[in-house]
């Protein structure tokens, strides 16, 4: 009986585990998924976290500009944030918005990632702002 207790422990912290590890991929979006959920979704706001000259060249229309590398500026904006608000971001190819989500989530922000970044939006041809 011990050893049948044992392995469904085993198996429900298995379970608890990858569930946990799906829900992380998941919050990483393909340009299409990224597009359909921020035209669907009432609470998005967008959010480029590249530096203020990148955003200048073009952004995705409405984006928030957080400048992730202004390290104690964006720690100060992030905690300004609405909880109740869903949060898109991205950077020029992924690398930046990684640490970006990473630091949002931390607070109990709801985050998403754009795969690729801005490049793959421009090169799928969607729309961007100046």
């Amino acid at each position: 009986m011990k050893k049948i207790l044992g392995l469904l422990c085993l198996v429900g912290g298995l379970c608890v585990c990858c569930s946990s590890i799906a829900q992380e991929k998941k919050t990483l979006l393909s340009v299409e998924e990224y597009a359909q959920a921020i035209a669907e979704d009432t609470t998005a706001v967008l959010v480029d976290v590249r530096k203020p000259e990148e955003f200048k060249e073009g952004h995705i229309a409405g984006a928030l500009l957080l400048n992730v590398l202004d390290t104690e500026s964006f720690k100060e904006s992030i905690r300004l944030l609405d909880k109740e608000k869903t949060y898109y971001v991205y950077c020029r190819s992924g690398r930046r918005s990684q640490t970006a989500v990473s630091k949002m989530k931390e607070i109990g922000l709801t985050v998403y990632e754009l795969s690729g970044g801005f490049q793959s939006w421009t090169e799928a041809g969607k729309n961007v702002e100046k």
